[in-house]
């Protein structure tokens, strides 16, 4: 009797497919159509699943339609991976090898490459490694050529990656040469302006922003007839690291720079920073937005302003930074201080403020600022308070959180347990039934039309327990792992209730974040709303 196998069809459409080669004859539903006639045709081949990533290139195998199949190699439920040839699996060589001769053959999982006629199952393939070898070196060469042409393209001075710049616009004509959009042109001369009369960035942001000036990213997605679903942040608002980054760019008097960065490898698509001098800076690539004489003029106010700042004393992490949040835009909080000088001593005198309020010239949002010294003793005294209470009701408080978090109580849990016992049970019956439909199948025992019948209603029966068991796997997890958490919580709990002052270690242990409200009178007295979100239980 052949054996059965549960096949995996594996399809890849490359990005360098897609731009060097015929990509109808490789496109993904052909390679499916070819992979899916060949099934048919194989005695105790049974397509299972098909895994796709469209527009992946082959250097690595950081793809989620390959990563999902070898989850399902993993668990058992494909035991085949068919693809079409050997360089949609991948063209990375020494990765390659490690999954085609390494992990599938000690996972028991068949690979079958058809254009290529590789069969694991044929025992030891002298050609595989040559054909990977082979795949490897074209994704290289290929690499090569095509930073070849980027680099001549960028000595010539064309736009080659990144979006339009604000103030241009690209020209229909030649998509890599920039042309002036009037409108964000007359803004950009405006910003350098009012830098040269002295304005700080946030105070120019502010400007703006009072003047309902659509900031760079919402202005392109409007002249794009787009929506943008951003929330509120640096793309919705103008801020001063938007201005900055503008009067800092020297495309805006004509020149264009490119190769600021540069991916690792061919195998490895990050990218890192390239020195300056690796730069290639063109000039008189475009019309320039503003003349020499006030770009002079705005770069060297920046650069007296950050030589200004660097003589200061250097800053310092702050205490409660990236943990403190304004309550109303949820951006992180901006730490500012004051030093104050006494008799005997100086002392530091922090506070935290909304950064959208900041950044925006106090345009957007508002301030929230809460000192750091009451900021700390708040936190303190809260986790006293929470340790008091679970020294007086330890399961109490347990059982409060496990039914908030997850949905039902510790009691409601072995209820759960044995009902999953019997859907297993059910699970395990039916699936011996749909096996042996298969093997009557392939034997001739029962006719395509009688296995079509009785596999579809198997397989309805089969899904429903399924999906209830994982539905209730899914909650006797959550519930298992919940469990933990707030025992773990518990005991960082009164262990740091111990503590007399907070520290960063403090901190990051035990708190996810902290929102901060705005200061509001009510009856007469003054009161902010401070939420502390605790790690593993939220808020308390």
């Amino acid at each position: 009797m052949n054996k059965l196998y549960n096949v995996g069809m594996y399809i890849r459409l490359s990005r360098e497919s897609t731009a060097y080669i015929d990509k109808d004859s490789m496109s993904i539903e052909n390679q499916q159509t070819m992979m899916s006639k060949f099934i048919v045709m194989m005695p105790g081949w049974i397509e299972k699943r098909v895994y796709i990533d469209d527009g992946a290139t082959g250097g690595n195998f950081n793809r989620q339609g390959f990563q999902d199949m070898m989850a399902d190699v993993r668990q058992g439920i494909i035991n085949l991976v068919l693809v079409q040839d050997l360089s949609r699996f991948g063209r990375n060589y020494l990765e390659a090898g490690k999954y085609l001769e390494e992990e599938l053959p000690s996972l028991g999982c068949r690979f079958v490459a058809l254009s290529d006629g590789i069969d694991t199952e044929d025992g030891e393939n002298d050609i595989m490694p040559f054909l990977n070898a082979m795949n490897d070196y074209y994704l290289k060469n290929l690499s090569d050529r095509i930073k070849i042409v980027l680099t001549a393209k960028a000595k010539d001075g064309q736009k080659l990656s990144g979006a339009v710049p604000y103030g241009y616009d690209r020209n229909p004509h030649e998509h890599t040469r920039l042309i002036v959009d009037d409108y964000a042109a007359g803004v950009v001369k405006r910003i350098f302006e009012l830098r040269a009369t002295g304005m700080g960035y946030a105070a120019i942001a502010g400007v703006l922003n009072k003047d309902d000036i659509l900031p760079p990213r919402l202005y392109y997605f409007q002249r794009q007839n787009r929506e943008t679903h951003t929330r509120t942040d640096c793309t919705t608002i103008w801020r001063d690291m938007t201005v900055k980054s503008i009067l800092a760019n020297e495309l805006y008097i004509g020149n264009t720079v490119a190769f600021k960065k540069k991916v690792l490898s061919y195998r490895d698509s990050r990218s890192v920073r390239r020195d300056e001098s690796e730069w290639i800076r063109t000039e008189n690539t475009h019309i320039p937005l503003i003349d020499e004489d006030l770009w002079q003029k705005v770069q060297q106010i920046n650069a007296d302003v950050k030589k200004r700042f660097a003589n200061r004393r250097q800053d310092k992490p702050s205490l409660f930074g990236g943990i403190v949040v304004c309550a109303d835009c949820q951006i992180n909080m901006a730490y500012e201080f004051d030093l104050r000088h006494y008799a005997s001593k100086t002392v530091e005198h922090g506070a935290y403020k909304c950064r959208t309020h900041t950044s925006s010239g106090r345009t957007i949002c508002s301030s929230h600022r809460i000192s750091e010294r009451n900021l700390k003793k708040l936190v303190l005294d809260h986790i006293k308070e929470q340790a008091k209470h679970i020294t007086i009701d330890e399961n109490g408080i347990l059982d409060t959180l496990l039914k908030r978090l997850v949905g039902f109580h510790k009691a409601e849990r072995v209820d759960t347990t044995k009902a999953r016992q019997e859907l297993e049970r059910q699970l395990k019956v039916i699936e011996v039934q749909i096996e042996q439909l298969y093997e009557d199948k392939v034997l001739g025992n029962i006719s395509t039309e009688t296995f079509t019948s009785l596999a579809e209603k198997t397989e309805v029966q089969r899904k429903g327990i399924s999906d209830r068991l994982a539905q209730l796997t899914q909650t006797a997890e959550q519930a298992e792992a919940k469990t933990s958490d707030i025992n773990r919580w518990m005991g960082l709990i009164k262990e740091k209730s111990t503590f007399d002052e907070v520290d960063r270690d403090l901190l990051e242990s035990l708190i996810e974040k902290i929102e901060i409200g705005e200061k509001q009178i009510v009856d007469g007295v003054k009161t902010q709303d401070i939420q502390i979100h605790y790690k593993y239980v939220g808020s308390c």
